[in-house]
């Protein structure tokens, strides 16, 4: 008698636990393979055996007092169906913002996009260097280091297009100077502008353009009213720039020519 009691009583916790640990340890592995995004059907595995573990904990304590081992059937349980509830719930539909995304932006490889094809404008946009482009500078925002008498830096209009950052020079040789020069230090390649004469300048108004580098002429073109021309010259290695105007046949004093969006690059 001795012998078999100590033999129950020695199992009966061991019978106990084992329901407990399958029970627990199913719970853990639901919830591990839920935020490892194992799969549901991992999820609803482990979550139903929480659920058949804990029912057959509580169905062996049916009767009996409640104990802790009752409270834990209990517990593994309740989790368990929590976990396989959470895990039957539908996805939450797209709101808007997500379907607005995914509409205008379609999954696929995508491809570059092509070039443009259209005209391109007379007004280069001059911003901060960067490692893959030079240093572009509005010509209008530099400082003349000779001549410039009689000329302006501003807004001007040529065959009806406005070009906000001009220079602006002027033919009346008794007062003004005919030209403008700027020091350029060897940091530019490039120069390039629209010409031609402000609508507000004399119908017969004929203006010669030139733009010297260090004395030495680069670029010339005669133009009247409503003509204009497109300047891109290279500056490369100069140390001045010089913008030369003239006028052909009769002299009028004012505003005769204009060098539209002038930028260095």
């Amino acid at each position: 008698m001795t012998t078999a009691t100590t033999g129950d009583a020695t199992s009966t916790p061991r019978s106990r636990l084992l329901p407990q640990g399958v029970g627990v340890a199913a719970d853990v592995a639901a919830v591990a393979a839920l935020l490892a995004g194992g799969g549901r059907p991992i999820v609803w595995a482990g979550s139903l055996g929480a659920v058949l573990a804990g029912s057959y904990l509580l169905v062996r304590r049916l009767g009996q007092p409640v104990d802790r081992t009752a409270v834990m059937g209990l517990a593994v349980a309740v989790v368990g169906a929590g976990i396989f509830g959470y895990a039957l719930r539908p996805s939450p539909p797209a709101g808007p913002a997500q379907q607005t995304t995914a509409a205008s932006h379609p999954a696929g490889p995508t491809t570059a996009a092509s070039p443009s094809t259209g005209p391109t404008t007379n007004s280069p946009t001059p911003g901060a260097p960067t490692a893959d482009t030079p240093v572009e500078t509005w010509l209008a925002d530099l400082a003349a280091v000779d001549g410039g008498r009689g000329w302006r830096h501003g807004a001007a209009t040529v065959d009806g297009t406005p070009h906000p950052r001009s220079v602006i020079g002027s033919t009346c040789s008794s007062t003004d100077d005919p030209t403008e020069s700027f020091h350029l230090g060897r940091r530019y390649s490039r120069l390039r502008s629209t010409i031609g004469l402000p609508d507000d300048a004399p119908d017969d108004a004929h203006t010669r353009f030139r733009v010297l580098v260090d004395r030495k002429v680069l670029f010339q073109r005669d133009l009247r009213l409503g003509e204009t021309a497109t300047v891109d010259v290279g500056v490369s290695n100069g140390l001045r720039l010089t913008l030369e105007v003239d006028s052909i046949g009769i002299t009028p004093c004012g505003d005769t020519a204009v060098w539209g969006e002038a930028v260095l690059r």
